[in-house]
């Protein structure tokens, strides 16, 4: 749309926010006024309804409207505005990597950050999740292991879905956008009898990446394509029962995403062990990917998910009966050019190597071992029922239990021969979950209450390795194209490991309401992510579970002119955190979690909004502060790093030999992926130019300070800044139009960095004898611009 698109929203906004005091009369409607006080959201972070300002529990609310007033399409631009949350999106829609209050998450596990749909566990990605017909979305920070379960150490997010009214609602939205997006949704709700409501919902979302392919002509990296419906299903034969029936479908399908190797040549320190990086990392300028290479390039995900809610006052009592339950199943195949670089790596170094001199059997000597194409199904099945009493009682209680079973394994149709002979199949991870779980309060005063709650769980996870015979996967035509072709060898080498996980989790509060308008808490809770186990052939078999305690104290207030003022302090003992670490084979370089030690973490988190001009103008800001470190930890790269071949036997890392343990402490180092600073600031406008007509305009600046790629604290992102901008009109009767533009001044900081080897042809290995080093380095969204229209009925 052009380099003045910027500037001429940049005046508006400003000429906007000029008009005088006295020509603003009440320019908005009073629901839309009062979308940003507190005590007017109402939220389910224990799971049941309570004000956003009376919860004694850390929790970032966005109702559908604050969610479309900040240009949100997903969680992802969520963590943006809410204090104390970071997502890298280091790999396109895939791998999510969400960190709450300094938790880090480097590999794509589950354990840290829970999403739940209504209160039911939702397990996959959810950077695509559809946010246009939800309620609200919960973002709920600390441990949630007593209340959400399994998946929650650090913070939960909860995605309030929308039931139906007493009264007909549909809404209509559509987008056109720079990089030709195209994005249209609909979503109704109806009324079809005193007892009975039904929805129906569909989005499509289409978008061409930003990124040219300098490896294959013509392709752009970051295309997006997605589809997703939805139909409910709502019965409420009496004011005392209610049943919910939902059906989600998703399905995207996405080029490659864009990221590029800062090579080994770029390397700055450590020259004479094993050179590395230090520093800001170098964003390329080009990229090039081999996805000519692929079986399938880019993301493929099908999903459908279905959960049903039957809701019971108990003949009026006030005891109410609920439960819950839940079953998706998602296949997700991934294709990617595992060297981040248009060059052509091999790890048994070139196919005239492999041909002559590697003979290993039902190999294609031409396919790098680089180039993957991954092919899972996850089937998961979660029950929950739960009893309470009523809620007005001075002292309340509720019991209840759960049960879930999840299970992964591989496809075998997108299974293929490289340079190192046919894929193995990944194991098949079970895990089944059983928990009971309670808590109490107790009103001690008219203003103080005083609660516990905790949660048995028993984790039981079962990997099983499987094994194949080529001839039954691959046809006879395949295998006679290969070298050493072998019908009959057997692929893999089968065997089960079982490992069970218990864990007993609290959560303490106090609440005290100082004043009707000021709420005081204190907590004390513990989460845990339960272990599990690396792959066959990695230096350690099984992770231990990672534990959290956190110790809270808050305020919420609406005093002093705010629509909201919330602040919380907190410091968290977190030991056996698990990251990663990388092992070398013959014929392979893979990474494996590992426990590195004890981390302390100590927070402050602040948001609010306050009235500016009436209500005509609002200024909106969060802020966080994260002074997170390492107090026990070993990392043997960094012994190498420091000592070279002297912590070297053969191949490996050795910390037995002299000096090299504690050459390996990284005590005292920042966690990855942990910004000591973030936040953001917004203002928001809106006037009356006309009987039923409103101009409306926004500006918001985002901050984020610079986090480490590793525990080594050498390779960085660099500060970022981001700005939006929006101004648009809205009539009374539900159209809204919106001018947007995103990141308008082209912070280029990474979105992510990834710790890796350059295996380029002649990239000679470093004076340590290992692999030389480089960084996969993921660049953020280049500007956008958009107009979007919406009608609501």
């Amino acid at each position: 749309m052009g380099s003045r698109l910027p500037l001429l929203i940049a005046a508006s906004l400003f000429g906007l926010a000029s008009v005088p005091v006295a020509a603003q009369t009440d320019a908005a409607p009073a629901e839309e006024q009062a979308q940003d006080r507190g005590d007017a959201i109402v939220v389910t972070a224990r799971k049941r309804e309570e004000s956003l300002q009376d919860v004694p529990v850390s929790v970032s609310a966005f109702s559908s409207q604050r969610i479309e007033d900040r240009l949100a399409s997903d969680i992802v631009d969520l963590a943006d505005f809410t204090p104390g949350f970071q997502i890298q999106q280091s790999f396109g829609r895939s791998g999510d990597r969400p960190v709450i209050r300094g938790a880090s998450n480097i590999l794509f596990t589950d354990g840290k950050v829970g999403i739940f749909l209504d209160g039911a566990p939702y397990f996959g990605d959810f950077s695509s999740l559809e946010l246009a017909n939800v309620e609200r979305v919960e973002i709920i920070k600390g441990p949630q292991s007593a209340v959400f379960g399994r998946g929650t150490l650090s913070g939960a997010i909860n995605v309030v879905l929308k039931r139906p009214t007493d009264r007909l609602e549909a809404k209509v939205s559509g987008t056109l956008g720079s990089y030709d997006r195209r994005e249209l949704s609909a979503f109704v709700s109806a009324p079809i009898t005193s007892w009975l409501g039904l929805q129906a919902g569909a989005k499509f979302f289409d978008i061409d990446g930003q990124f040219r392919n300098q490896a294959v002509p013509g392709e752009r990296l970051g295309d997006q394509n997605t589809h997703q419906y939805m139909a409910g299903l709502f019965l409420t034969p009496s004011d005392d029962f209610r049943v919910d029936l939902r059906w989600l479908h998703q399905r995207d399908d996405d080029g490659l995403y864009a990221i590029g190797l800062q090579p080994s040549t770029a390397n700055n320190c450590f020259l004479t062990k094993r050179p590395y990086y230090c520093g800001v990392v170098q964003v390329p300028k080009t990229f090039g990917l081999n996805s000519d290479k692929l079986q399938r390039p880019g993301l493929y995900r099908n999903a459908d998910r279905f959960l049903g809610e039957l809701d019971w006052d108990i003949g009026g009592s006030g005891y109410n009966f609920s439960f819950q339950a839940g079953y998706s199943d998602l296949v997700e195949v991934l294709g990617t050019d595992q060297s981040y670089d248009a060059r052509e790596f091999y790890l048994l170094g070139s196919p005239f190597v492999c041909a002559n001199f590697v003979p290993i059997g039902n190999q294609l000597c031409t396919q790098s071992g680089f180039n993957t194409t991954d092919g899972t199904r996850r089937q998961t099945e979660t029950y929950e029922a739960r009893i309470s009493s009523p809620a007005s009682d001075r002292f309340r209680w509720r019991v209840g239990v759960f049960a879930s079973h999840d299970r992964r394994h591989g496809l075998t149709q997108y299974l293929e021969a490289s340079e190192l002979g046919l894929d193995l199949l990944p194991d098949i991870r079970t895990v089944n979950n059983r928990a009971i779980f309670g808590g109490i309060d107790f009103d001690v005063t008219d203003t103080l209450t005083v609660g516990a709650e905790l949660r048995h769980q028993v984790d039981k996870v079962r990997n099983r390795t499987p094994s194949y015979r080529a001839g039954d996967v691959f046809s006879a035509a395949y295998i006679a194209s290969l070298t050493l072709p072998n019908p009959d060898q057997i692929v893999g080498v089968a065997g089960t490991r079982r490992a069970t996980f218990k864990a007993t989790l609290p959560r303490l509060t106090v609440d005290w309401k100082a004043a009707p308008d000021v709420t005081v808490y204190a907590q004390f809770a513990q989460g845990n992510a339960p272990g599990g186990f690396n792959p066959i052939g990695a230096p350690i078999s099984t992770v231990k579970e990672e534990k959290l305690t956190n110790y809270e104290v808050g305020v919420k207030t609406s005093r002093w002119g705010f629509d909201y003022l919330n602040l919380s302090a907190f410091w968290q003992d977190y030991r056996n955190q698990v990251l990663t670490n990388t092992y070398q084979t013959a014929t392979a370089i893979n990474s494996y979690n590992v426990n590195i030690g004890r981390t302390r973490i100590r927070g402050l988190e602040l948001e609010g909004a306050y009235p500016l001009a009436g209500r005509a103008l609002q200024l909106q800001f969060n802020y966080t502060y994260l002074d997170a470190d390492i107090r026990r930890g070993i990392e043997p790269e960094q012994a190498v790093l420091l000592l070279g071949k002297a912590c070297k036997t053969g191949t490996a890392t050795n910390l037995d030999l002299p000096g090299c343990r504690d050459a390996a402490s990284i005590a005292g180092n920042r966690p990855p992926l942990v910004s000591k600073h973030s936040g953001s600031i917004g203002l928001r406008s809106e006037n009356e130019i006309a009987t039923g007509w409103s101009l409306f305009a926004g500006a918001d600046l985002i901050y984020r300070s610079s986090y480490y790629a590793q525990v080594l604290n050498l390779a960085k992102s660099g500060d970022s800044t981001k700005v939006n901008l929006q101004i648009g009109l809205h009539d009374d009767n539900g159209l809204r139009i919106t001018l947007w533009g995103k990141n308008i001044f082209d912070e280029k900081s990474p979105d992510g960095i990834l710790r890796y080897v350059d295996l380029g042809a002649g990239v000679p290995k470093a004076p340590s004898g290992d692999s030389s080093r480089a960084f996969g380095i993921t660049p953020t969204r280049k500007p956008e611009y958009g107009l979007t229209v919406s009608k609501s009925f």
